[in-house]
């Protein structure tokens, strides 16, 4: 069987591998674009709490709690060294809707935005969505961006780039002098840069630098996107933002004001309990580097596999081109099909990010989980490590 691919292939992988558990299947997914941990115990505390307040029982501010917005500023202000108030923040139903917010207010129909390929299919989803044409970029062999690329790609109606780092789903890092680089062609051909921060929380070398903090003088040209999704386990509580000049705000506060009118206020009161939670992300960054090392050694003990150490992120972006040609596979989203299938495991194929040939597999999972899974892995194909999953984990602590 194969995955049909839809309009988010990510969600039919998902929607698949529930159908499966429906029939009895015991299936594991590494196919999340989440933490599977629960959101912390203060943030369910604040939700709680929040229920509680009839203050909360009605309407808010169209633009987002004050509070909310102040602490949401201030991190911004950590990330790039630059001055920011809550005037600057727009509080949005997560990210991706804030990167939707973000790309209305810079473009008109027609107009193009830049975005890196292999991507998140969710950045051009939101180009689509505001009525723009999003142009694929290519990446190089470490999945990033140069400003040769860019401009290979810009036309007379481009007007932004979106710009992931640590990216999705390669984890990739643009190092400093790259970022530099971008932030001088942006500036030269007046290109508004749309920065997807969401796994920032997810540096595993210590290289990650926020645009703004290399290139200052882009302040007015910028937008930052982020949110508590990733960072504290929050995907379903749908709290992001977008810190951008007036011009930007003032389009997506009148945007939200005709649409959703805000976003709900309880969410926005767990939202301001995970921003006051520095300890979670930090946490998770930690579990995350061990799951990160023990699942590309075991992929690269597969013969047919090829799994570079991403630099960032949740998850593991291997080539599995090798593995396809020696099993008579056709394509990665054949073989994700077989996992789910035969070996009840769910990663993401590679054509639902422009990168045939690859699957994305997330170690955003608990450890018992990701032994598992790697067992059945080294079952299914074989592979050149002789300890177990759980010897190499403890190996890794």
């Amino acid at each position: 069987m194969t995955t049909p691919m839809t309009d988010n292939p990510i969600f039919a992988v998902a929607a698949r591998a529930e159908a499966l558990r429906a029939q009895g299947a015991d299936v594991i997914t590494l196919a999340a674009g989440e933490p599977q941990a629960a959101s912390s115990a203060a943030v369910v505390e604040a939700a709680v709490a929040a229920v509680r307040d009839p203050a909360t029982h009605h309407y808010g501010t169209a633009q987002g709690d004050p509070a909310l917005r102040a602490l949401v500023a201030t991190t911004v202000a950590g990330a790039t060294r630059l001055p920011w108030s809550a005037d600057d923040v727009q509080i949005a139903l997560g990210a991706k809707h804030a990167l939707f917010l973000a790309v209305q207010a810079l473009i008109d129909a027609g107009d193009e935005v830049l975005v890196a390929a292999p991507g998140w299919p969710g950045h051009a989803e939101v180009v689509t969505a505001a009525g723009g044409v999003a142009v694929p970029v290519a990446t190089d062999e470490a999945f990033r961006l140069s400003a040769e690329a860019l401009d290979s790609c810009r036309g007379p109606r481009t007007r932004a780039v979106i710009l992931s780092s640590p990216g999705n789903p390669s984890g990739a890092v643009h190092p400093e002098a790259r970022l530099r680089e971008i932030a001088d062609w942006a500036q030269q051909h007046g290109i508004w840069v749309i920065c997807d921060d969401i796994y920032r929380a997810f540096d595993y070398t210590g290289t990650y630098q926020a645009v703004l903090r290399v290139a200052p003088r882009l302040r007015g040209h910028t937008a930052v996107v982020g949110g508590v999704s990733k960072g504290h386990a929050m995907t379903g509580w749908r709290v992001g933002w977008l810190a951008a000049p007036p011009e930007v705000i003032a389009s997506a506060r009148r945007h939200v004001s005709r649409t959703i009118t805000h976003v709900p206020t309880v969410n926005q009161r767990a939202a301001l309990a995970a921003l006051g939670d520095t300890g979670t992300p930090v946490e998770a960054a930690r579990d995350y580097r061990r799951r990160r090392a023990l699942l590309v050694e075991a992929l690269n003990g597969i013969d047919g596999i090829d799994c570079p150490l991403p630099d960032g992120g949740m998850f593991a972006f291997p080539d599995v081109s090798g593995l396809l040609r020696d099993r008579g596979w056709t394509s990665s989203a054949d073989l994700a099909a077989w996992l789910l299938d035969t070996v009840h495991l769910a990663v993401v194929p590679g054509e639902a990010f422009n990168a045939p040939g690859h699957i994305r597999v997330c170690f955003a999972v608990d450890d018992d989980t990701l032994i598992t899974a790697i067992e059945r892995l080294r079952t299914a194909f074989g592979s050149t490590v002789h300890e177990t999953a759980a010897q190499q984990l403890e190996e890794v602590r």
